[in-house]
């Protein structure tokens, strides 16, 4: 495997040893590995907005509270031309909802933006699926 040498500021490096020994990595190659895999999957990511339709998973993490819950039942049945399933589960005293999604990428960045403006939510993520998986 090729070596690579990088600068970096001294206190984002002492940042990425403490992730890596909180989180059980074996040492900066290996997180550095993940961190650029996954930063190259974001990046193909941009090309899908090239597309007329594309597919998304949104992950959904909040608290567990029932108006969080019904404001996102009603948000998935507004958006039930782009919504094609979803999962809820628990995680500790967390409630986590998985929503796979299919549109246009504007549509779906607009569901993202309406579901990050709902109060009581912790995190949500999004990840295309990369084009040349898709057979759309």
């Amino acid at each position: 495997m090729p070596v690579v040498s990088i600068s970096m500021p001294g206190d984002l490096l002492s940042e990425l040893d403490a992730y890596i020994e909180a989180h059980g990595y074996s040492g900066r190659s290996e997180a550095l590995r993940e961190g650029t895999r996954e930063l190259l999957a974001e990046g193909a990511g941009e090309s899908l907005a090239n597309r007329d339709r594309t597919v998304c998973i949104v992950m959904v993490l909040f608290e567990q509270d029932v108006s969080v819950e019904v404001a996102l039942s009603s948000l998935r049945h507004r958006h039930a031309d782009l919504v094609t399933d979803t999962l809820h589960s628990h995680v500790g005293t967390c409630c986590f909802e998985l929503y796979v999604v299919e549109g246009a990428p504007d549509a779906i960045g607009s569901f993202v933006a309406k579901t990050r403006s709902v109060d009581g939510i912790d995190s949500v993520e999004h990840s295309p699926v990369p084009a040349a998986t898709q057979k759309l």
